[in-house]
């Protein structure tokens, strides 16, 4: 069941984010902490981290994806040595097939270090569909309030 929710998850951030171009994903509204892009890069992080666990497990992206997404980053802070909106939407892609690949396996398994109070990958990883779930309505939202304001409402 959790390979299907994570597909269903990813692809309807897939279908929310295709037509976005690296403007507006750098776009950062005025009230808005951060913009579009740093919203998909945050899931990407995190979901390395729920589902793979740490660098010495087989988090791969999580170490150098961090600098820019993890957690308390923001996109003032980027250096322009992140990749861009259309890498962070193929390095998706790829991270969805590396999940349904590893799922059932990860289940059984125990962190190196706990996350949150959670010890487990059977905690982290159901987490991980709810919190790729709430950044994908954070994504639909400021590309709405964009929408609107190029519309001029």
């Amino acid at each position: 069941m959790l390979k299907e929710q994570f597909e269903i998850s990813y692809n309807m951030l897939s279908n929310i984010i295709k037509d976005i171009d690296e403007k507006e994903a750098d776009f950062q509204l005025e009230l808005a902490n951060n913009n579009i892009k740093w919203q998909l890069g945050h899931i990407i992080v995190a979901n390395e981290t729920f589902v793979f666990g740490t660098t010495e497990e087989e988090n791969t992206l999580g170490a150098e994806l961090g600098k820019s997404f993890a957690p308390g980053t923001s996109p003032q802070s980027f250096t322009g040595a992140e990749p861009t909106f259309k890498e962070l939407k193929g390095i998706l892609n790829t991270q969805l097939d590396r999940i349904l690949n590893i799922v059932d396996d990860q289940l059984d398994r125990k962190r190196n270090e706990p996350l949150a109070n959670m010890t487990t990958f059977a905690e982290t990883i159901p987490f991980g569909v709810t919190h790729t779930n709430y950044h994908t309505g954070q994504i639909k939202l400021m590309k709405t309030m964009m929408d609107k304001l190029d519309q001029g409402v």
